[in-house]
């Protein structure tokens, strides 16, 4: 399993998960007291419904549908929107399982999930401009994750941890830290899982300017997609948004990150069309790594067209990530602000 250091982090209990009774032993629900402080909730305090309740299977699911519709939300209106309803989550699940009594299985079940919910709600606070909680959120939901016994979910909140990494100030530690989510993977993980690392791993790589890392981990993600194609195994809700346009995505945005338009344009150019405008953060993003790369390029009125259609659709959306990706792009402009388009783009900008 994966060992995550917690040390520095609020809010982690100590306590293992290792449930051995029929009824989860009270100082086992420590791992659950607390949770929403996290996400800076004050500690939920049971309703006479919920105070000493049987959970079951029905219960666990009932949240992973929440998460599941969570998620789908979060795809039209981002993160700054969705984060208060993931906390909300956290805190019922929380609330509730510190409570109730239910068997080993359901614990587990029930602490898998709300190490779900700390991941989806790293990946809200992120989008939401919150870097510092969106890591911690990750490195709590590993936890989670490893106490359940569910070593995917540790892999893939690992794998999220290094993304933010890679997305911050300070890249390095993110390749680490993707390395270790692809080889602590269970070596059964299923494909679409493998892929989700593999692409984070690239990321990893472009970021710190390792352009072969870059095409190592886009060969793992190739290889991992064509071995989901041969296998027809049911896959779980965590992974429903990755496909090959997403893959490709992340190559262009890769090899737009290492300055590379050669590579990064046509790929762009070619699988940002699948996406409509009411996915407006994800064609804003898109917008914005093909405009720089059209810039590196060389062409001008381009990248003004593609500039543009992204500052439109980020008014459509709660994500302070893609407000602050805007930003960056348009300073490329400034060299060029001599010329017309560029001047209007700009001004209608601010």
């Amino acid at each position: 399993m994966l060992d995550v250091d917690l040390s520095g982090y609020r809010g982690h209990s100590q306590a293992s998960v290792g449930i051995t009774a029929v009824e989860v032993d009270p100082v086992k629900r420590r791992n659950f007291v607390g949770a929403g402080a996290l996400v800076g909730i004050a500690a939920g305090v049971p309703t006479a419904s919920a105070k000493g309740r049987r959970l079951g299977r029905t219960d666990v699911e009932r949240f992973r549908q929440r998460i599941a519709d969570l998620r789908r939300l979060d795809d039209y209106t981002g993160g700054s929107s969705v984060f208060p309803l993931a906390a909300e989550e956290i805190n019922k699940l929380s609330t509730v399982a510190a409570s109730g009594s239910y068997t080993e299985s359901v614990g587990r079940g029930l602490l898998s999930t709300l190490g779900e919910l700390f991941q989806f709600a790293s990946w809200t606070a992120f989008d939401a401009g919150r870097l510092p909680q969106a890591k911690q959120l990750a490195v709590t939901a590993a936890s989670a994750a490893n106490q359940a016994g569910d070593r995917t979910l540790a892999a893939t909140a690992l794998s999220e941890l290094s993304y933010l990494t890679a997305s911050s100030s300070n890249p390095k530690e993110g390749v680490s830290m993707a390395r270790a989510s692809l080889a602590n993977a269970p070596s059964d993980v299923l494909p679409a899982v493998r892929v989700v690392l593999a692409d984070r791993l690239a990321w990893a790589s472009a970021r710190v300017g390792d352009a072969s890392g870059v095409d190592r981990a886009l060969g793992i993600s190739e290889s991992a997609h064509d071995q989901r194609d041969l296998e027809a195994a049911g896959e779980p809700d965590t992974v429903y948004w990755i496909n090959r346009d997403e893959s490709q995505i992340m190559a262009g945005r890769c090899w737009a990150e290492l300055r590379r338009p050669k590579k990064a344009v046509p790929i762009l150019e070619d699988v940002t069309a699948p996406y409509d405008d009411t996915h407006a953060r994800e064609v804003a993003l898109y917008a914005c790594w093909l405009a720089g790369s059209y810039l590196d390029a060389g062409d001008v009125d381009k990248a003004v067209n593609s500039a543009s259609r992204a500052v439109s659709l980020s008014r459509s959306t709660a994500s302070r990530r893609t407000d602050a990706q805007i930003d960056t792009m348009l300073k490329r402009f400034e060299p060029h602000r001599d010329s017309g388009p560029v001047r209007d783009l700009l001004a209608s900008s601010r």
